[in-house]
C-alpha cells in the first residue's frame, strides 16, 4: 500500500544524498518532490540544516531495524551506496561483503516500509561475457538483490560521471593538472563511455515520471565512448593544459594506482577498484530511456568546464568538508566492523549456523573456549572454565527469520558497555549462493593498539577456519 498522502508531495528516501550524485539529484528534482535523506555521519547532519523539502535523518545503514524506522512514510528510494569509504576504525571486510549486506538491508527495509519503486545508480557492465573486476561484480550482485525483493527496482548503468564535485571526474582532472607527463598502462586504452551529471538527473526524473519505463535496466552514455588515455588528453586540450605521454605494454595495477591515488587527490581505496574496471571495454547499449535522453545530452567539453572553476580546478565535492569530522569521530568511537562471506550450507538456516558455530568452537578450542546457550538463545563464551568472555542475547528482530539470525553484543570482559550496543549477525543470501557473517560496532574493552594486534587478528583467524569447516559442510 503506498505511503502517498494526497495533502504532501511525493517523499524519497535517499541513501548517499550528501555525496555528489545525491546532492545534484535533490536539487534537480526538488520542485516535485521531498527528500528524507538518511546518513550515519552527525557531522553532515550538523552541517546540513533541513531544508524545505529534505529532512535529515541519522541512520545506521547496516541495523535493518533503524533503517526500516527511517524509510517509513516514505514513498519511493535512491540506493547511490557504494561501501568503499571507512565506516569504524577497524574494517575487516572487502567492499564486495559491506556492499552486500548494505544493499540486502535496504530493499528489505523499503519492503518493509511499503516503498513504491526504488532506483539504484549501478556500472556498465561489458557486453562480452568475461570475468569481472571486483568493482563491476559487486555491481551485478548488489542489482540482483535489490531486484530480489517484492519492490519494483530500476538500474541505471553509468561510467564515469562528470560534473561539479564528483571523486572520479576530479581525479581525471587533478592528473591532468598535476602531470605534465603522463605514463599510460595497458588499462588506459581500453574504451568507456561518460555522461554528465545533468543527463544523470534527467534519466531519475524520467523514470520516476513514467511507469512504463519503471522496472527496468538501462545503460547510460552521454559522451562518445572513449579510452581513458583519449579521456586524459581530451581532458588536457579543453583546459589548454601541455601534456606528453609515454605508453606501457603492462596494467602494473598495483603500481599505478599508487600514483594515479597521489596525484589524483583520492584516497587508494576508491583508486583501486576504480582502475581495475578500466580493463574492461565499456559502452552503453541502446534503450528506450537513451533514445529519451538524446535531445539533451550534454557533450564532453561543454562538461569539463561545467566542473572546474576559472582555474581549471575541479570543483569541491559536497562531502568534503565533512569527512575529516568523520574520521575523527570514527576513531574516536573505537569500533569494529568485521564481515566474512562463507560457503552456503543448504541444510542449515541463520539460526542453526550460529548454533553450529557456538558447537564448532567448543569442538576446536576444547578446555580453552566453551559456548553455552540458555534456552532463551543468549550466547555465552566462557573461558578457561570460568570466565565470561562474551555474552550475546538474540535481537527480538530475527527471532523467527529463517536466513538471518542477529544477536546483541550485552557483556563479557572483551567488550566495553556501549550504545547502540555490537552485534553479531549470521545472514543466507540463496541468490548468491553464500552466507554473510558479520560483527557490526563492536566495542573492544582492550586498549587499542593491543585489540588491534591480538583479538582482532584473533578472531579474524577463527573466522576463516569457521569458513573452512562450512565449506567441508557444504561439500558433504
Amino acid at each position: 500500500m503506498s505511503n502517498l498522502s494526497h495533502n504532501s508531495r511525493p517523499k524519497i528516501a535517499v541513501a548517499g544524498a550528501s555525496g555528489f550524485v545525491g546532492t545534484h539529484l535533490r536539487d534537480y528534482l526538488s520542485e516535485e518532490y521531498d527528500f528524507r535523506a538518511l546518513t550515519r555521519s552527525t557531522s553532515v547532519v550538523e552541517a546540513q540544516s533541513s531544508s524545505a523539502n529534505t529532512e535529515w535523518r541519522l541512520c545506521d545503514l547496516y541495523s535493518l531495524p533503524k533503517l526500516t524506522e527511517a524509510m517509513h512514510g516514505c514513498d519511493f528510494g535512491i540506493y547511490l551506496v557504494h561501501s568503499m569509504a571507512p565506516s569504524s576504525r577497524l574494517i575487516q571486510a572487502s567492499f564486495e561483503d559491506t556492499d552486500l549486506l548494505l544493499a540486502d538491508n535496504f530493499i528489505r527495509a523499503a519492503e518493509a516500509a511499503g516503498l513504491r519503486h526504488v532506483i539504484y545508480l549501478s556500472g556498465l557492465l561489458p557486453e562480452t561475457e568475461e570475468e569481472l573486476s571486483p568493482h563491476l561484480r559487486s555491481r551485478r550482485e548488489v542489482e540482483k538483490v535489490l531486484r530480489s525483493r517484492t519492490v519494483k527496482v530500476t538500474v541505471l548503468r553509468a561510467g564515469l560521471i562528470c560534473g561539479p564535485g564528483g571523486s572520479s571526474f576530479s581525479m581525471l582532472v587533478n592528473l591532468v593538472r598535476r602531470l605534465p607527463i603522463m605514463f599510460f598502462p595497458r588499462w588506459a586504452n581500453s574504451m568507456t563511455q561518460s555522461i554528465d551529471i545533468k543527463n544523470i538527473c534527467e534519466a531519475f526524473a524520467y523514470c520516476f515520471n513514467d511507469s512504463a519505463l519503471a522496472g527496468g535496466v538501462y545503460d547510460l552514455g552521454g559522451h562518445e565512448p572513449m579510452s581513458y588515455r583519449e579521456l586524459i588528453v581530451r581532458t588536457a586540450r579543453v583546459l589548454d593544459r601541455p601534456i606528453y605521454i609515454v605508453n606501457f605494454p603492462w596494467n602494473c595495477f598495483r603500481i599505478s594506482k599508487h600514483w594515479v591515488a597521489f596525484f589524483g587527490g583520492v584516497p587508494t581505496a576508491l583508486v583501486g577498484p576504480l582502475q581495475e574496471s578500466l580493463r574492461h571495454n565499456l559502452k552503453a547499449r541502446p534503450n528506450p530511456l537513451l533514445d529519451r535522453l538524446q535531445a539533451t545530452l550534454i557533450d564532453f567539453d561543454q562538461s569539463i568546464l561545467r566542473s572546474v572553476n576559472d582555474k581549471g580546478m575541479p570543483k569541491a565535492n559536497p562531502r568534503s568538508e565533512t569527512q575529516s569530522t568523520d574520521t575523527q569521530q570514527i576513531r574516536k568511537l573505537r569500533r569494529v566492523r568485521s564481515v566474512q562471506r562463507m560457503a552456503l550450507v543448504t541444510k542449515l538456516d541463520a539460526r542453526a549456523v550460529a548454533e553450529e558455530y557456538a558447537s564448532w568452537l567448543t569442538k576446536t578450542f576444547r578446555g580453552l573456549i566453551r559456548v553455552e546457550q540458555t534456552a532463551q538463545g543468549v550466547i555465552t563464551f566462557i573461558g578457561l572454565k570460568r570466565y565470561k568472555l562474551l555474552e550475546l542475547t538474540p535481537t527480538p528482530y530475527t527471532v523467527d527469520n529463517k536466513r538471518r539470525c542477529a544477536f546483541y553484543v550485552t557483556g563479557g570482559l572483551l567488550s566495553r558497555s556501549v550504545e547502540p550496543p555490537g552485534r553479531l549477525e549470521f545472514r543466507l543470501f540463496p541468490q548468491s549462493e553464500c552466507l554473510i557473517a558479520s560483527i557490526h560496532g563492536f566495542a573492544p574493552r582492550l586498549p587499542w593498539w593491543i585489540y588491534a594486534s591480538t583479538q582482532a587478528r584473533v578472531h579474524l583467524a577463527v573466522m576463516h577456519a569457521f569458513g573452512r569447516h562450512l565449506k567441508r559442510l557444504h561439500k558433504d
